[in-house]
């Protein structure tokens, strides 16, 4: 196949977790800001670290906010997620062809894992890095490089997919191909601005790819 390695954002690109997150943000809001949040403002912050959305959108209440937010997020994070189409069927072919797997997350490791189990996708990947595995989250490289090393893989043999600016432009910058997922909250232009080399309309587009 094209590629020995794939690696995956979780959020938003295998798992539909976009009500989740937008309920969290809005529940910290409004217990710290009594308003509501920007919900096109949470989108452009898809695929970037929690901390960065909170210095930009309540720059005075960090820490509360953060807190918040993962109280909410983790006390319905069961009920509330899915799983697009097609991604369990896909992940266990690659699987079965020997591929690689990872996850390059923006949320914390143990709460992706907890995501994978719960649609018995973690025994398929056994790198899973978080935002707590990296000095520099996406768009920085190095998580994207972190996961490469720990599957002893190099930058040719990879492909790296994800819904968010910051998922390819971490892919460009540690120098493997990208796929933009077309089920994306994240505005579409912006995506395309960061010149993926690929487009999934579906999760099963990914098979001809690696043809």
């Amino acid at each position: 196949m094209k590629f020995k390695a794939i690696l995956f954002d979780l959020d938003g690109t295998l798992l539909d977790t976009s009500g989740l997150i937008v309920d969290s943000f809005k529940h910290a809001f409004q217990i710290h800001y009594r308003k509501e949040v920007d919900v096109s403002k949470v989108h452009e912050f898809f695929g970037k670290s929690l901390r960065s959305a909170m210095e930009y959108l309540g720059p005075d209440k960090v820490d509360e906010l953060i807190d918040t937010y993962r109280e909410h997020n983790l006390k319905y994070h069961d009920e509330l997620i899915d799983i697009f189409p097609n991604v369990v069927t896909t992940i266990e072919f690659l699987h079965k062809n020997n591929i690689k797997l990872g996850i390059v997350t923006s949320k914390t490791q143990k709460t992706a894992i907890r995501g994978l189990k719960i649609f018995g996708l973690d025994q398929y990947f056994p790198v899973v890095i978080g935002i707590e595995e990296c000095m520099n989250p996406k768009p920085h490289p190095e998580p994207v490089q972190t996961a490469m090393r720990l599957l002893s893989v190099n930058s040719e043999e990879c492909l790296m997919i994800g819904d968010s600016t910051a998922d390819i432009s971490s892919g460009k910058s540690a120098g493997v191909k990208t796929a933009a997922v077309k089920w994306t909250h994240v505005n579409w232009n912006n995506i395309l601005g960061e010149k993926p080399d690929y487009v999934l309309e579906n999760m099963e587009d990914l098979l001809y790819i690696m043809e």
